[in-house]
């Protein structure tokens, strides 16, 4: 579990960074800013899931140790912040693309693929 640990703290760092990059191309970059301003709602409803689905890992984890029953992986609530994501989209149609927050939603998963994977070998 330690090294799960340590390497979604190097995903999420390396997430904030992405985010962090995104920011300082929307100063930079006004003509693309609806754009990047979509792909970093998309990054930071990411980042919501990825929390989300490490704390419910660490649980089952733990009950599995305690012998206990495990209760869910947060199914519902990910399901939620990607929709929410999504509505924001519809709604506001001059604010955010939908290109943007889809290609943010999947920052996560790219990071962990390259991180956790990783680290397991």
């Amino acid at each position: 579990m330690q090294t799960f640990t340590s390497a979604m703290r190097l995903t999420f760092r390396y997430a904030f960074f992405c985010m962090a990059g995104c920011v300082i191309l929307w100063a930079l970059l006004p003509e693309y800013k609806v754009f990047l301003q979509s792909l970093f709602t998309g990054m930071f409803a990411s980042t919501i899931n990825g929390a989300v689905l490490v704390s419910k890992t660490m649980t089952i984890g733990k009950a599995a140790v305690e012998g206990k029953r495990p209760r869910g992986t947060g199914m519902l609530q990910r399901l939620i912040v990607a929709v929410f994501a999504v509505y924001l989209t519809v709604r506001f149609p001059d604010l955010f693309v939908l290109s943007g927050i889809i290609i943010g939603l999947f920052l996560i998963q790219l990071l962990s693929l390259l991180f956790v994977y990783r680290s397991l070998k």
